[in-house]
């Protein structure tokens, strides 16, 4: 039988509903007295990116997700509530939710068939880099990565229509279910591709963003670090976006948590990071590619960072 002909019969979960449970098992979501669902809870350790079935018969309650979100309708609909606004998405569609929405769900029937992929947010890293047009959706992934002000964030894609969405989106369904031999970067692609499938048509995106004006100025400023972590300066960040620099510390401090010099730190050590485990390049020639030049300084972070050296990373990483 197909994955997908497989998924849409009743789980036990349904069936309890079904005959009469009312009362929703939190402890397979997150802890009994949180209204947070924790993708630990629903993740194995090694997990960026997961899906399950939405269970059917049942309304779900306000509640938050410590990840990301990316519901697919296979069929029927699916309604949501979210600061006040209802949002309906029907067969076709999808619903991209930000981490820590607050939302409710509707009921749903027997034909309403929809499939909730859980992303970790930093399996979207990958993209930051490969992004280079200002939209909807990279803005998104931007706000994602390395903003804690992501509250009322959501996209609807009305792409009912788009059959190359719809492949994709059952492929990655399949690949997760059925997983190959190199099963990671064969998703990371699916992935990539859906999501540049989706920027290619703004005009079937709905976005509700909070497009403040400081909002799209993190945006901006967030992608300048991203994009230019080597080498980046504050004060070339502010001539390129005419802003004086306490504004530009002011905003990072408020959408982070971090300072300018923390998130271009955290950019290299996350490169370095990558660079250890996939490729063969020596110590020195590592440090120069992410821009340090002080090889102590570096290894003190990277410690810091991972609590062990960079050597004994590398060799792990072999290891597992």
């Amino acid at each position: 039988m197909h994955i997908l002909e497989q998924l849409v019969c009743f789980t036990q979960e349904e069936m309890d509903f079904l005959q009469g449970k009312e009362k929703i098992d939190k402890s397979i979501f997150s802890h009994e007295t949180s209204n947070v669902i924790d993708y630990h809870y629903l993740l194995e350790d090694h997990q960026m990116f997961s899906v399950r079935k939405h269970a059917r018969f049942c309304q779900y309650p306000k509640h938050r997700h410590n990840y990301i979100e990316l519901m697919y309708v296979y069929s029927g609909k699916m309604t949501h509530y979210i600061n006040e606004r209802d949002i309906t998405i029907k067969t076709g569609q999808l619903l991209l939710l930000n981490q820590n929405i607050e939302h409710s769900i509707d009921y749903c029937d027997e034909n309403d068939i929809i499939f909730n992929f859980i992303i970790r947010p930093e399996f979207l890293r990958f993209l930051s880099t490969m992004v280079e047009d200002d939209n909807a959706v990279s803005k998104f992934i931007f706000d994602t990565l390395y903003s804690y002000d992501n509250e009322g964030e959501y996209l609807v894609f009305k792409v009912q229509d788009n059959q190359k969405v719809t492949s994709y989106i059952e492929s990655i369904i399949m690949n997760l279910y059925e997983p190959q031999l190199y099963n990671d970067i064969e998703l990371k692609l699916l992935v990539g591709i859906l999501l540049t499938e989706l920027m290619n048509h703004p005009e079937n995106i709905e976005s509700y963003t909070g497009d403040s004006y400081e909002k799209i100025l993190s945006s901006t400023i967030l992608k300048y670090i991203v994009t230019n972590f080597q080498n980046g300066s504050l004060n070339e960040l502010s001539e390129i976006i005419h802003q004086p620099n306490y504004k530009i510390c002011k905003i990072i401090k408020k959408q982070t948590g971090q300072t300018f010099t923390e998130l271009l730190q955290h950019e290299k050590l996350k490169t370095a990071e990558k660079l250890l485990i996939t490729t063969t390049l020596t110590m020195q020639e590592i440090i120069q590619e992410v821009g340090y030049e002080n090889i102590s300084y570096f290894y003190r972070l990277f410690k810091k960072e991972y609590k062990t050296t960079p050597q004994v990373y590398r060799e792990k990483s072999k290891i597992n």
